[in-house]
């Protein structure tokens, strides 16, 4: 329908157009009736003055975009030795990406104290306190001044202290490979006493 039918039918509803040629426009053109009705009903419903029952019958609406729905297929079964080599593979990578995992850790921890130690290079002398005494000649109080040599050795020391950690992670996560190992093995009967050859 045209913009020009929607004012039409609009003005006429609202009141502003009161002439037999619009009227006439309206009731022989069945989308601009069909437009008249709702525009009727939304004013009805909206001053409180709509019937207690309106046909909202949508079940037909809805059985046919039921039936209009395309049909999904569900996939195949898959056959219990593609199943059987997928969890051999599945049992056979998955050490292998844990340690994985357990060195990215490690580099990322490598790299973060490298870099930790790398911006604490320079070292900035704390503030000097200095007082004047009655004598007139004025000496430090205190003052916090670490050496270049004092500096290596922190260095150093930081050092040692991420290849203890790393290390001490390296060893957990051989332990946790053990353990995992341990847990997963096949179980073999145990041989009673009596069942032993003589």
């Amino acid at each position: 329908m045209s913009e020009s039918k929607f004012e039409t039918v609009s003005s006429l509803v609202d009141g502003y157009q009161m002439n037999d040629e619009a009227f006439e426009q309206t009731i022989n053109d069945t989308e601009m009736s069909e437009t008249w009705d709702n525009y009727q009903l939304i004013g009805d419903v909206l001053r409180d003055e709509a019937n207690s029952v309106i046909s909202t019958d949508l079940s037909s609406q809805i059985a046919q975009a039921i039936a209009d729905e395309p049909t999904v297929l569900a996939p195949k079964k898959q056959d219990g030795f593609t199943s059987a080599v997928k969890a051999q593979v599945i049992k056979f990578a998955k050490p292998f990406g844990q340690m994985a995992i357990a060195a990215s850790a490690a580099g990322l921890m490598v790299i973060g104290v490298q870099q930790n130690v790398a911006e604490n290079d320079t070292l900035v002398p704390n503030q000097v306190v200095q007082t004047t005494p009655l004598g007139g000649i004025a000496e430090p109080v205190s003052l916090n001044f670490q050496t270049k040599g004092t500096n290596r050795n922190t260095q150093e020391q930081a050092f040692a202290e991420q290849q203890r950690r790393f290390q001490a992670l390296l060893h957990d996560h051989q332990q946790q490979v053990k353990l995992t190992a341990l847990v997963n093995a096949p179980q073999q009967p145990e041989i009673k006493a009596e069942d032993k050859p003589k």
